[in-house]
């Protein structure tokens, strides 16, 4: 890790996204915390998660075959691009309407929702491409490390900023961030090699069948690499979850939840020190199983213990879980996915995660409005049981080490 970090281009990627990531936490954080606030807030972030995981859905497969004919440093630029503008462009109507209505606040959440699609998985594809396979197990560790420190850095701020300063003002900071990333990811030097290898254009479903043969053509593999979506799925349904649950379960203001997002952070970022070591020494279904189990125990404190100590102790151990998995989903998929085919792979992934995470936020919000958040994380419960029940019985379908299936 001490010759990557050596590495001015590493240096560079980590400064920008750590300084966006901190940046736009903070606001994914403020924006559902307030309109929980509000009447009816707590659908309506339900609803516009929905739609708006729908919308990027039908988008992802053209992002996809865009980012595999395309340069993936033009790709990350203009995510900042769009991030800057959209986050500035709503602070200045704010500033001269003097208000922050509820639509803006879900325009944001959108927006911000989008910016993810945008940027990480360009991201993932740039340092596939940009640095040697050698690496790749320190790079998955390293990038977590570096993502979660923002995002504890920002659970913390937002904790301290919600109650004391304007939200344009968290916005103004925001954007900032944007501009900030551009300005120090746009000197990376790069060469987009895999357009040397692209294909003539073949249209969406073309390029979406073809990453489905790929998969196919290793179907325990695949199912293997779904099941490890699934602590990722219960967290982004699980962020719909959170804030209710502190005001409604907990009824403890917003320093609890910020303080709770500080937890979820120290845990990825444990993750983060601790997953390539682990996939150095164990094969990557153990890692992938072990940290799966440990989410689950997060998420079985959640539901059967509705304590401030016990929701901090819980999203720990969910951060960790996560992270984990995600760490070693990640070393396999950079070992074992061609990069020319990395987009195309990626927009299958991305498909089935977000086909789970709509199901399960559908049923998330069916349960609040009728019953609580506690049996809701009891439904996520459930359904993590499954995926390591599956986890575990198509384990073999993984190399003992993180490369390619055969």
């Amino acid at each position: 890790m001490k010759e990557l970090l050596r590495d001015p281009r590493i240096r560079r990627l980590l400064l920008a996204n750590i300084t966006g990531s901190i940046g736009s936490g903070i606001t994914i954080i403020a924006i559902p915390w307030l309109l929980i606030q509000r009447a009816h807030g707590a659908q309506l972030y339900g609803y516009v998660t929905i739609l708006s995981t729908i919308a990027l859905f039908a988008l992802v497969p053209h992002y996809g075959s865009w980012l595999d004919r395309h340069s993936r440093k033009t790709a990350m630029l203009a995510a900042e691009i769009f991030g800057a503008v959209t986050t500035l462009g709503m602070t200045a109507w704010m500033l001269v309407t003097g208000e922050t209505a509820t639509w803006q606040l879900l325009v944001l959440f959108c927006t911000g929702m989008l910016y993810y699609t945008l940027h990480y998985p360009a991201k993932f594809a740039f340092v596939q491409q940009v640095f040697e396979r050698r690496h790749y197990q320190q790079l998955a560790g390293l990038l977590e490390i570096q993502g979660q420190t923002a995002a504890m850095l920002a659970g913390g701020l937002a904790g301290l900023l919600l109650d004391h300063v304007a939200f344009s003002t968290i916005l103004l900071v925001d954007g900032a961030t944007y501009v900030f990333s551009y300005f120090v990811q746009r000197p990376l030097p790069y060469t987009a090699t895999h357009l040397q290898a692209a294909r003539p254009a073949t249209g969406v479903i073309a390029d979406l069948m073809e990453g489905l043969r790929w998969l196919g053509a290793r179907p325990q593999f695949t199912v293997f690499i779904l099941c490890t979506l699934a602590p990722f799925v219960a967290v982004m349904v699980g962020n719909y979850l959170f804030p209710i649950y502190v005001q409604h379960i907990l009824r403890a203001p917003a320093f609890v939840f910020g303080t709770g997002e500080m937890a979820f952070s120290l845990g990825a970022i444990a993750a983060g020190l601790l997953g390539p070591r682990l996939l150095a020494k164990a094969p990557p279904a153990t890692v992938a199983l072990v940290m799966m189990a440990i989410f689950l125990f997060g998420l079985a404190l959640l539901s059967g213990v509705p304590t401030v100590a016990a929701f901090y102790v819980a999203l720990l151990l969910l951060g960790l879980g996560n992270a984990g998995a995600r760490v070693a989903r990640g070393s396999v998929l950079l070992h074992a996915v061609p990069n020319a085919l990395m987009g195309r792979v990626n927009v299958v992934i991305t498909a089935a995660d977000r086909v789970l995470r709509t199901a399960m936020q559908f049923a998330a919000i069916a349960i609040v409005v009728r019953s609580d958040a506690t049996l809701a994380f009891g439904g996520l419960l459930g359904f993590l049981v499954c995926a390591l029940l599956l986890a575990w019985f198509t384990r073999g379908a993984l190399p003992r080490t993180a490369a390619p299936p055969p």
